[in-house]
């Protein structure tokens, strides 16, 4: 009797032991983000930086006749505002570089925003009200710190909404902070740092004040281009994106939806050092999700010189992160999506939905 009593309790051991190491491998797979490798856990949470050279705001004489023409639309049709049917909203603050700001686009290529899809709110030129989505995106968004000069186009943007909005139902307030030609240096200068979390406190502001529910609150990033060009060290991109990504954090952004950058013109793996970081990035850090990797899908005929893509290219790109970003946001895992660079599929961590 004894013997049998002996077996029995040497099972249970055995069933409770294997119960805990498959637990074991269960968590294993589906680390909580305290328990992330990232690669930014080794890199210094602050950096010394000088901010960057105010800039004389741009003479509004200068802006072509057939583009403010377009943008005079917004103004005449009717925009959020005066639909508060739908009062749940996603803020998504748009950060980046020239391919961000849509310096290849052309706003007559650009599709038309689906209806009821999101509005602008233009956090430094007319902060009072949402402004129908009309490309170019952002153009008159410019202070002495993030200044394009009128030289915006047509933008990703548009694309990106549409498919958004179409696979979560949820209408988006988008807001500009782009400026080309910069480094991750420039996204780590306390000037700027303040200016991008100023346009997106305002925007939240102004939503809260006027009766609208904010449910997600994204920044969605392409950037690091300049980072090849001006040879900054992959330690230094590291830490840069660290503290702009922490900063922005810290003011309430849930989650920082990255677009990989692309390519020199002509050649392919220009790029490919901070692209793999970018990469890296994202599929380690719980807070970093990858949305597209499409600019690298697309050779020397989508570009209009060595470093900027055309319309077909945003507009693809777009629409790729917006239906990205939507899956994110309905079931909160990162999407395992094609890199077009490797031509094989790009399989995050997956960190249980958080």
């Amino acid at each position: 009797m004894k013997k049998k009593w002996a077996i029995i309790e040497a099972l249970i051991i055995l069933i409770v032991a294997a119960g805990i190491f498959i637990f074991y491998l269960y968590k294993k797979g589906k680390r909580a983000p305290e328990e992330d490798e990232s690669i930014l856990r080794s890199v210094p949470n602050d950096v010394e930086l000088s901010d960057p050279e105010p800039e004389p705001l741009p003479n509004e004489e200068t802006i072509d006749p057939e583009i403010r023409s377009q943008l005079e639309k917004a103004e005449e049709e009717k925009s959020m505002e005066e639909k508060k049917d739908s009062v749940s909203v996603d803020i998504i603050v748009f950060a980046g570089q020239s391919n961000m700001a849509g310096y290849g686009g052309d706003h007559t290529k650009a599709p038309l925003l689906t209806e009821g899809a999101g509005g602008e709110f233009r956090s430094v030129s007319d902060p009072a009200r949402l402004y129908t989505i009309i490309e170019p995106f952002g153009f008159y968004e410019n202070t002495a710190i993030m200044n394009d000069f009128f030289l915006k186009r047509g933008s990703l943007v548009t694309a990106f909404i549409n498919a958004y909005y179409r696979d979560t139902g949820v209408p988006v307030v988008a807001v500009s902070a782009s400026k080309g030609g910069t480094p991750s240096t420039y996204w780590a200068a306390d000037a700027v740092l303040s200016e991008v979390e100023g346009r997106f406190l305002r925007t939240k502001q102004w939503l809260t004040d006027n009766g609208y529910q904010v449910r997600n609150q994204f920044l969605v990033f392409l950037q690091g281009e300049n980072d090849c060009l001006e040879n900054i060290s992959t330690e230094q991109y590291l830490t840069d994106i660290n503290v702009f990504s922490s900063r922005m954090f810290y003011s309430g952004i849930d989650k920082f939806l990255m677009i990989r950058i692309g390519q020199i013109r002509g050649y392919p793996d220009s790029f490919a050092r901070i692209r793999d970081v970018q990469t890296e990035l994202c599929r380690t850090d719980p807070r970093f999700v990858l949305i597209s990797t499409g600019l690298s899908a697309f050779g020397p005929e989508h570009m209009i010189d060595s470093y900027h893509f055309d319309p077909e290219a945003l507009n693809l790109v777009g629409e790729e992160a917006g239906t990205n970003a939507a899956y994110f946001a309905n079931t909160r895992h990162d999407p395992i999506i094609m890199d077009y660079a490797t031509k094989v599929n790009y399989v995050p961590i997956d960190y249980d939905g958080l």
